[in-house]
């Protein structure tokens, strides 16, 4: 009796952790956005569609992408890195599949082998995910990751980390 007691404990525990009987409820990371920041992040972006591009920028006479962010995220309290290098490695990787609006979406663009080019997703729907971005000649627009020239440029996804001010 006590030895069949024992393997029904060991195989409720057993398979409780087995990956077959994974939990398939929206993960939250410790350190993430929540849905109503992300919300309020995307609403705050749209202030700054129609500046223009400039290199390093962060302010409203120019923004590059990572500037873009920087400034965004800055206007709410909360610290990021400054340059896209630095971004890239600033969250949670995310399947493509699996974004949700407020994560970061980078890029290889104009044939680079690094990843250059960061934006916000704003938007998702069932054919459509958009994102705010710097681009070098309209400046900071939203454009379609199912876009092929950003389909094709597509490099990572991540959920940023949230670090108070």
């Amino acid at each position: 009796m006590c030895k069949k007691l024992v393997l029904g404990i060991f195989c409720i525990v057993f398979f409780s952790s087995c990956s077959l009987f994974k939990k398939t409820s929206t993960q939250i990371h410790i350190g993430s956005f929540t849905i109503e920041e992300n919300q309020e992040m995307v609403s705050s972006s749209k202030q700054f569609l129609g500046i223009p591009y400039r290199n390093g920028g962060t302010d409203l006479d120019g923004m590059d992408c990572s500037g873009l962010l920087y400034t965004l995220y800055l206007g709410h309290s909360f610290i990021i890195p400054r340059t896209t290098t630095q971004q890239v490695e600033f969250g949670y990787l995310v399947d493509k599949k699996s974004l949700n609006i407020g994560d970061w979406v980078f890029f290889k663009t104009n044939g680079s082998t690094m990843i250059n080019h960061v934006g916000l997703v704003t938007l998702i729907s069932s054919n459509h995910i958009l994102f705010i971005h710097a681009s070098t000649s309209k400046g900071i627009r939203e454009d379609d990751l199912f876009q092929n020239y950003w389909s094709q440029a597509f490099a990572k996804a991540i959920r940023p980390f949230r670090r108070l001010n």
